[in-house]
């Protein structure tokens, strides 16, 4: 085995050990953030920011107590507890989100900048506002619809690896009592993939039982979609919080600095 994959295992075995205990003592949080959660998916398409406000209250409450459990430090009856790290996981949420709009902004110009140049070339007199001037200019083959074809791919590439670069951004931030963001990005350097795929292992039981129910949700109808959504909150929180916060809690400690971060 390689020293890849040894880590990639490692980081899945870290996740699978700390869901019992992290479930345990942190079960009074992470019950608050499915209510909150479920609720916010009920809510009316009109009251969208406030199921969004929810939605982000639910996952700084629930990170907030899982961090703190993972570091020893006391996080409140069973888990809840509204104090200065749920604050600090709602900056880092904040600034995380920025960063990464901002950079998709620019990607998604320069991607657009790119088909247009190839629907130009391809199509002398090509007409920017209709949309089958742009199905049939992007139709054809050859270099520059392969470059237009691949520049969305590597533009959603390079998003996930800048997320995964923050991935230890809330942690960092909680071990040392302040917003850490891309102070922490250099944390995770040459760890991207052993984060990415021991993400993907974790995830799989709960992307497989949401395909099972997708698949039945188009037999019955509508009628279990709010079951759809009370199930992803539920193993949402109760599964694949406490794993990914305890594989990623593992990676820090294993790249831990000698010095604090500065902050931001």
């Amino acid at each position: 085995m390689t020293d890849g994959s040894v880590a990639i295992g490692a980081t899945v075995r870290a996740g699978v050990a700390g869901l019992g205990p992290s479930v345990r003592a942190c079960w009074g949080a992470l019950l608050v953030a499915v209510v909150l959660s479920v609720v916010s998916r009920q809510l009316p398409p009109g009251l969208g920011l406030v199921a969004l406000l929810g939605e982000i209250a639910a996952v700084a409450l629930a990170c907030g107590a899982l961090y703190r459990n993972a570091f020893g430090r006391a996080s409140g009856l069973a888990g809840l507890r509204w104090g200065q790290d749920e604050w600090r996981l709602l900056g880092v949420q904040a600034l995380v989100g920025v960063f990464l709009f901002v950079v998709a902004t620019v990607l998604l110009l320069v991607v657009g900048a790119i088909a247009l140049g190839v629907a130009r070339a391809n199509a002398p007199g090509f007409d920017a506002t209709s949309s089958q001037a742009w199905q049939d200019a992007l139709a054809g083959s050859g270099p520059g619809t392969l470059v237009a074809g691949a520049a969305p791919l590597v533009g959603l590439g390079l998003l996930i690896w800048l997320g995964l670069r923050l991935s230890l951004a809330a942690a960092a931030s909680v071990d040392q009592s302040g917003v850490r963001v891309l102070s922490a990005f250099p944390l995770t350097r040459g760890a991207s993939l052993q984060v990415f795929v021991a993400g993907l292992v974790l995830a799989a039981p709960i992307a497989g039982l949401m395909a099972v129910l997708n698949l039945l949700g188009r037999w019955t109808g509508p009628g279990l979609d709010g079951g759809l959504a009370a199930f992803c909150a539920i193993f949402g929180y109760v599964y694949l919080a406490p794993v990914w916060t305890s594989a990623l809690v593992h990676v820090y400690r294993q790249r831990q600095p000698a010095a604090p971060l500065q902050e931001v």
